[in-house]
């Protein structure tokens, strides 16, 4: 009692000494971090937002103390909780809103009920003596940040109190206890080797390095070795999944990737970003690459998995302990595919928040998640956007100004116009790209009703959309779809819309009867990040988002599937059939309106691949070639669409707009263009500046310069054996000398 009271005597002084310290790292921070990928088109004012309405719910004003109410209800805390808070309060606070008070009431607490400087891991109702180490670890962090957010050294000397504490306590020969009372298993969410890092560099090397090592080999010992997944609980000899039936939080499903557990990647996440932990990154390694083709996406991260990889279909949910959790993995790599899926966890993370007040949350109004997950969604916010940052030592962080939409970026190659007959994918040539303008959250880099063709460098053609980004959906009801029908300026129902598609005809609203032309397949070569459903257009269908659709496979190289489109129920045999939201019919469809495949096989317009997220989220795709196939063998486009379309096509003379009719037309064949028989000579053409010159020729050859997509930007005739054309800018361009084609770069 006497050292509880010393305890609590040392933290009032503390907050009295230090009421008018100075804010040194206001929020938001906006800080890259030296290693890993930092999410840079984070909304902080969100961040905020969530905040507020976290304090407001779950912050628990006592006076000389506060709490953090935890875990349900409020008639208790957890150590847990308070070291969340201290952490929570250093990081958001700023010059506006010094949260400096608060901080300190949630140590007095810490403080009062501790020992040795560990808190006991639960006060209030249904108390609970000993400590528990991830609190300890998370509050000896706070504290060593408060000591550089506020200036005071005190906060720095209390902190080493802690870690002096966990180490006699918490670590038994450099492997981590669960707390101060108990060692009957490991627990890998609490091997903090970000923590551990920084206790080395306040405290010295004994015992960190050591629990550094130690810790960073545990860790893998209990991953499993194909997705990289552990469990809640580790036995310590074996080192196999444990049910640890003493557990705060129940195993009653047996071992497995639960609400500890799911905290570990983000702690490797934490580990990298900070100091480029190479333990941590391979940790994060092995579960990304099995995360990522899983899920897709931040929201496709369910709530619990089985060390194998199964998911627990009672825990069929998402929640922001699992998709901040898990899907913090990512942001451990800058490859492409990690980068979308990092974006795509941010994104599902900002459009989760907290109940508005702590008591019945999650019943009735008081929608929301609760404690535990709300709590943790402000600190993956934080650490994803750059707003957690290394006080202590800083070095390799930059300041970064925050760009909206960050993960819509610029497409690499010459966009083509909107239904330009003279190019094509595989022969299809009717493209557009379309997304919402709602104002409810989409981006993308392809404005809509505009071309997703692009000429690339080598002259390919291809469809793609390099970024899109899209809200959440709203929550469906009847009565909200009944108010969207007779009055539909007050709708409600704003559904996000992000993709590209294609149609046979000109005519778009018309279908082709793929049964009458012996089509059994569709095969297509693809690149696809994020969750992008591709789905089948037809007249049958009445209802938006009801096609039959399947969710591409994600990669990071070209990807060729054969998908049969033998009727099946709803649809096909290669697309989902099942009446759900990932099937091929949408789970709020009017069953009764959805036709069968028998039908919809008659009928098909095209196809379109759109990102499909509930809780919002990023995503690209990339198509380069679509095949319609006749048991093994791929039928001639034409016999779809009934245009002939050669790639690339120029036609001699006129405007270069017109091969073989119009050019606008469908039904113009495209083969009055010019083949590419023979190239030019390339010692004969030169590029000087902006001006592309052919030398050597005979008197009068006609000599033209056309842009990649057929567009001619002048034509004339060699004089004395000598042309010059002067084009508008840099890059690569068609030049015609009489009917012999090459291209050149203009660099």
């Amino acid at each position: 009692m006497k050292n509880t009271f010393k305890v609590a005597v040392s933290a009032l002084a503390l907050m009295a000494g230090t009421s008018m310290a100075k804010v040194n790292f206001p929020f938001p921070q906006n800080m890259k971090h030296p290693h890993g990928y930092t999410v840079q088109s984070a909304d902080t004012k969100k961040i905020q937002e969530h905040f507020d309405l976290w304090k407001k719910a779950w912050y628990q004003d006592k006076g000389s103390e506060a709490w953090v109410l935890a875990p349900e209800g409020t008639c208790s805390t957890v150590s847990e909780a308070i070291a969340y808070g201290m952490m929570i309060m250093v990081y958001m606070s700023s010059d506006q809103h010094d949260y400096k008070t608060d901080f300190d009431k949630l140590y007095a607490t810490w403080s009062k009920n501790s020992q040795g400087g560990l808190m006991n891991w639960r006060v209030g109702c249904s108390s609970g003596n000993g400590s528990a180490t991830d609190a300890d670890v998370d509050a000896a962090l706070a504290l060593v940040m408060a000591s550089k957010q506020w200036g005071d050294a005190k906060y720095l000397d209390e902190a080493k109190k802690v870690i002096s504490g966990i180490a006699s306590s918490d670590i038994n020969q450099g492997h981590v206890k669960p707390g101060s009372g108990w060692n009957d298993f490991f627990n890998p969410s609490y091997g903090t080797l970000a923590n551990f890092q920084l206790f080395k560099d306040v405290a010295g090397a004994s015992p960190w390095a050591n629990v550094l090592t130690t810790t960073a080999s545990d860790l893998k010992k209990c991953q499993n070795s194909t997705t990289g997944l552990v469990t809640d609980w580790c036995d310590w000899n074996s080192y196999k999944p444990a049910v640890n039936s003493k557990a705060a939080v129940g195993q009653n499903l047996g071992a497995g990737f639960w609400d500890d557990a799911a905290r570990t990647p983000w702690r490797m996440a934490w580990a990298y970003y900070w100091y480029g932990n190479k333990d941590a990154q391979d940790f994060n390694k092995k579960l990304k690459d099995w995360m990522i083709p899983m899920a897709k996406s931040g929201s496709g991260i369910l709530g619990g998995y089985y060390p194998d990889g199964r998911q627990e279909k009672t825990r069929d949910f998402v929640s922001s302990t699992f998709v901040g959790g898990m899907g913090l993995a990512a942001s451990s790599f800058d490859d492409d595919a990690s980068k979308m899926f990092t974006n795509s966890v941010y994104k599902a993370l900002s459009n989760m928040k907290s109940c508005a007040k702590a008591e019945g949350c999650a019943e009735g109004n008081n929608t929301g998640e609760k404690y535990y997950p709300a709590t943790l969604n402000i600190l993956y916010l934080l650490l994803v956007s750059g707003n957690m940052p290394n006080f202590y030592n800083m070095t390799g962080f930059e300041k970064f100004t925050p760009q909206a939409g960050g993960s819509a970026g610029s497409v690499e190659g010459e966009q083509l116009p909107p239904r330009d007959s003279t190019h094509g994918v595989s022969g299809f040539w009717n493209w557009g790209a379309y997304h919402d303008k709602l104002n409810i959250g989409t981006v993308m880099s392809v404005d809509s009703g505009k071309s997703p063709l692009y000429v690339m460098p080598d002259g390919s053609v291809i469809a793609k959309i390099d970024n899109m980004e899209i809200g959440p959906e709203p929550e469906w009801t009847q009565a909200k779809k009944d108010v969207c029908e007779k009055t539909p300026a007050q709708c409600e129902l704003k559904y996000p819309s992000a993709g590209m598609a294609m149609s046979f005809l000109s005519n778009d609203k018309k279908g082709v009867n793929l049964a009458a032309l012996g089509v059994t397949a569709l095969r297509v070569t693809f690149k696809a990040t994020g969750p992008i459903r591709m789905a089948v257009l037809n007249e049958k269908t009445v209802e938006a988002g009801a096609e039959p659709g399947i969710y591409l496979p994600n990669s990071t190289g070209d990807t060729t599937v054969t998908y049969s489109l033998k009727p099946k129920n709803y649809g096909f045999e290669g697309f989902h059939t099942k009446l759900t939201d990932y099937g091929g019919i949408m789970g709020w469809v009017n069953k009764d309106k959805a036709p069968q495949g028998e039908d919809i096989i008659t009928a098909v317009k095209g196809l379109k691949w759109e990102l499909k997220d509930a809780k919002g989220g990023v995503g690209a795709i990339v198509v380069k070639k679509i095949e319609f196939l006749k048991g093994n063998e791929a039928i001639d486009p034409k016999s779809i669409t009934g245009i002939k379309v050669d790639n690339p096509v120029v036609t001699p003379g006129g405007n270069g707009t017109t091969p073989g009719g119009n050019g606008t037309t469908p039904g113009g064949n495209g083969t009055d263009a010019i083949e590419q028989i023979s190239k030019i000579n390339l010692a004969k053409v030169s590029v000087a500046d902006m001006n592309i010159m052919v030398e050597g020729i005979t008197a009068q050859t006609p000599v033209a310069v056309f842009t990649m997509q057929g567009k001619m930007i002048a034509s004339t005739q060699a004089t004395f054996g000598n042309a010059s054309i002067t084009v508008p800018s840099k890059g690569i361009y068609l030049v015609r000398v009489g009917k012999q084609i090459s291209k050149v770069n203009v660099k």
